[in-house]
């Protein structure tokens, strides 16, 4: 037998060889282990998670002479004429190129008929979406009465392409996307199963650029492998796939916050000519833009990040319909360099060896010695006058579930600066704190900030600043804030005085 790509040769025969899936898995087998088997099903999500697998498996378990634990077992008469296309009773079809009123008309006609080989006669439309009207409607009316011993499968990639009046017939499976710990996971399982040696960076690298689909990975690694390197190495697969080099990357980066039109076009016409692949420059950009908006505090400029990010998650959509991408990303990346500013610049430009991260370690290092002297300074001046301010809070209030701000909360995160709890005043950004007759409440609108702050090694270094300082000895609580956009039209009626009742 000739050669057998990775993603054919290692798929699953079994609902426990299915990755990422497991909430799917366990139900599907529940319903074979209760014998209570539904007449259609969809099983709907992104390319490469399993869809069309846990369909043929599912195919073979219902049909199994011997299943253990919902499992087919792969071994018996009904599995072996399943696996090995021997069977007539097991369809699969494909509605991309078999999608019209009469292919269906065909799947009526069939299904009159009992099995001659097995318990269930089974039909797998895969991207079932790409059925015609007259087609869906023709198929409907079997669902409608669907006939004993008779199950349908259908896999899409587009769920909300397919008529309600479908869906509301079907037993509905949504495949998520597979984590990239799933995925390099097995993708060693793989290297190990074919005796290849690899650096632990090439994986990872796979299991990222795979974007959630286990296939798209298996496929890439089939193209390294067909290398016949004696290791997998990160350098390789960055090849293979057309990966833009780091400081090409960097250098587009700098171009681009500084305006340079000229720099952006001469770096574009590099990768170009390197013949490197377009929408993985596109995808390593964005990422890269993600990175500098990760370690952005300015609120403004963070949004002009965003902003950025934003026009590239469309351009990467037009470029697979373009037949002149090179000219689509020039133009598009001039069109975002000028809406920049040479204050994002400014933060984020690498020092003079190229390295972004030295600029933010350099920028952060003399963020704290400023704040280190700001607080120097303050004993030195005035002693009295600084406990006198540390020690005083705003009358309490009357009514116990009253909430005040903390007006000395600006000196309080430089005197948590002070003790070298930089991580905990970076997670202290942007958040508000407020004072009860009973509690201390840190309000944050930031989830991972509000993970941080609930931590009690850092509630217990905010208690002890407020307890040392300000003689405020209370429980501390913290709290999420939920962000709620307000809705545009809501927002005119609201400015010009206008009454309105439900706009939903």
């Amino acid at each position: 037998m000739g050669y057998i790509a990775l993603y054919r040769k290692y798929r699953p025969d079994k609902f426990n060889d299915i990755v990422g899936q497991e909430n799917i898995t366990s139900i599907l087998k529940n319903q074979i282990k209760n014998l209570k088997i539904s007449h259609a099903y969809i099983f709907s999500g992104s390319r490469g998670t399993g869809k069309t697998s846990a369909a043929k498996v599912f195919a073979r378990a219902i049909n199994c002479l011997h299943p253990a634990d919902g499992e087919p077992c792969n071994e018996c008469e009904a599995c072996r004429s399943i696996l090995e296309g021997d069977t007539t009773d097991v369809v699969e079809m494909d509605a991309a190129s078999n999608n019209s009123v009469e292919n269906i008309r065909q799947i009526r006609n069939e299904v009159v008929y009992a099995a001659t080989s097995v318990k269930y006669r089974v039909y797998i439309i895969d991207e079932v979406h790409m059925l015609t009207t007259s087609a869906f409607n023709a198929l409907l009316k079997t669902l409608e009465e669907p006939p004993e011993n008779v199950v349908f499968i259908l896999a899409t990639t587009e769920q909300h392409k397919i008529p309600v009046t479908i869906l509301s017939r079907c037993l509905r499976f949504e495949f998520s996307k597979i984590s990239e710990e799933n995925i390099k996971r097995r993708v060693i399982y793989v290297l190990d199963e074919e005796k290849v040696k690899y650096e632990v960076e090439a994986v990872e690298y796979i299991a990222k650029i795979a974007d959630g689909a286990l296939r798209d990975a298996l496929s890439i690694l089939d193209r390294c492998l067909s290398e016949k390197e004696e290791v997998l190495k990160l350098a390789k697969v960055e090849e293979i796939i057309g990966a833009t080099s780091k400081d090409i990357l960097e250098k587009l980066v700098e171009a681009i916050l500084n305006k340079n039109s000229i720099e952006v076009l001469n770096t574009v016409d590099i990768v170009v000519k390197r013949g490197k692949d377009l929408r993985q420059l596109i995808y390593s950009l964005t990422e890269e833009f993600l990175e500098i908006l990760i370690n952005l505090e300015n609120k403004e400029e963070s949004k002009k990040i965003c902003n950025i990010i934003d026009e590239l998650s469309k351009l990467d959509n037009e470029i697979r319909l373009s037949v002149k991408p090179t000219i689509l990303i020039k133009s598009a990346l001039i069109r975002i360099s000028n809406s920049t500013t040479r204050d994002v610049q400014n933060i984020v430009t690498s020092s003079n060896d190229g390295s972004l991260a030295n600029n933010k370690i350099e920028k952060l290092e003399n963020e704290v010695s400023k704040l280190s002297n700001i607080i120097n300074n303050i004993k030195k001046e005035d002693k009295v006058s600084e406990i006198k301010q540390f020690t005083s809070q705003p009358e309490k209030s009357t009514n116990k579930d009253d909430m005040r701000p903390f007006k000395n909360y600006e000196d309080f995160k430089n005197l948590i600066v002070s003790k070298g709890k930089l991580k905990l005043f970076s997670t202290l950004a942007g958040s508000n704190m407020f004072l009860s007759d009973e509690n201390v409440i840190v309000v944050t609108s930031n989830e991972f900030a509000y993970k941080m702050l609930t931590i009690d090694e850092q509630k217990e270094t905010m208690a002890s600043v407020l307890k040392e300082q300000y003689k405020i000895d209370l429980p501390i609580i913290i709290k999420l804030k939920k962000q709620v956009k307000e809705n545009k039209l809501e927002k005119m009626l609201k400015d010009n005085s206008t009454e309105y009742t439900n706009l939903d």
